[in-house]
């Protein structure tokens, strides 16, 4: 946790391969207790996989992650490890957004300058010296501007376009965050609470994470009879300048806090 921390206040130098690794090793060690993965030898994976890349184009790039394996995982989509970048890397299974970490990551070893696109229902990346030059390492393809239009419909629907705002790279930071509402996603609707709080809490440590995600939170904590960390969290946020709740939100904050203190008495 804290080396995630320490890795979210670099802010714009914040690194994706360790974000990534980061949630991956936390989220393995929870599942795994038995397992003591290691930051830096699990970084040196994506070295090696750089290594027997051996660089050409972003195109071979994704060419050659199909034949080294990579691939989406649609029969169980909603693993929580296909989100776990050390898992990817083992299994070669992963989701777009993973799939495209490992792209981005392996081409910047290998002086591809490749950053992540977030399209409606579907990740990809983009060249950083030609941004209309996509590609799609979950499908391993390079797409056209026309072929990246063609995917946004299929997912918002046949009117719709590939406008400038889906186009804004994803910064490493906002990649992070995606991974964690994904994982957070499937916690909650799989009931897994100790799974969902170092998720929850990972989240809240991200620059502007939402307020619900503290609440968030804090209900996971109180129901996992963690009181003591249930109230800190809380008073945190009643206390943060930065949140203005609403009426509603600070009498609901105010209950909270009550109910969790009786637990004290």
């Amino acid at each position: 946790m804290e080396a995630f921390e320490q890795e979210v206040a670099l802010g714009a130098g914040a690194r994706l391969d360790r974000l990534a690794m980061l949630i991956a090793l936390r989220g393995t060690a929870v599942a795994s207790p038995d397992e003591s993965p290691d930051l830096d030898a699990e970084l040196a994976r994506l070295e090696a996989l750089a290594d027997d890349f051996g660089g050409g184009t972003a195109g071979e790039l994704m060419g050659w992650l199909g034949i080294r394996g990579f691939r989406g995982n649609p029969e169980d989509y909603y693993d929580p490890e296909n989100s776990f970048l050390n898992r990817v890397i083992e299994r070669g299974l992963g989701i777009p957004i993973t799939l495209s970490i490992v792209a981005i990551e392996v081409g910047r070893r290998c002086g591809i300058g490749l950053v992540g696109i977030g399209l409606p229902g579907e990740f990809i990346v983009c060249e950083i010296d030609d941004p209309d030059r996509f590609h799609n390492p979950f499908r391993h393809m390079s797409m056209s501007v026309a072929e990246v239009t063609a995917l946004v419909r299929r997912f918002v629907g046949p009117g719709s376009s590939l406008t400038p705002q889906m186009r804004v790279p994803v910064h490493p930071l906002g990649i992070a965050g995606r991974m964690l509402t994904n994982l957070a996603h499937i916690y909650s609707h799989t009931d897994q609470p100790s799974e969902l709080e170092w998720t929850l809490r990972l989240q809240s440590m991200l620059p502007g994470a939402h307020p619900g995600v503290r609440r968030q939170h804090v209900a996971t904590l109180y129901r996992l009879g963690r009181f003591w960390d249930a109230a800190t969290v809380l008073r945190g946020l009643m206390d943060d300048r930065e949140v203005t709740p609403s009426v509603d939100e600070q009498e609901a904050d105010e209950a909270m806090l009550t109910q969790i203190n009786a637990n004290f008495n």
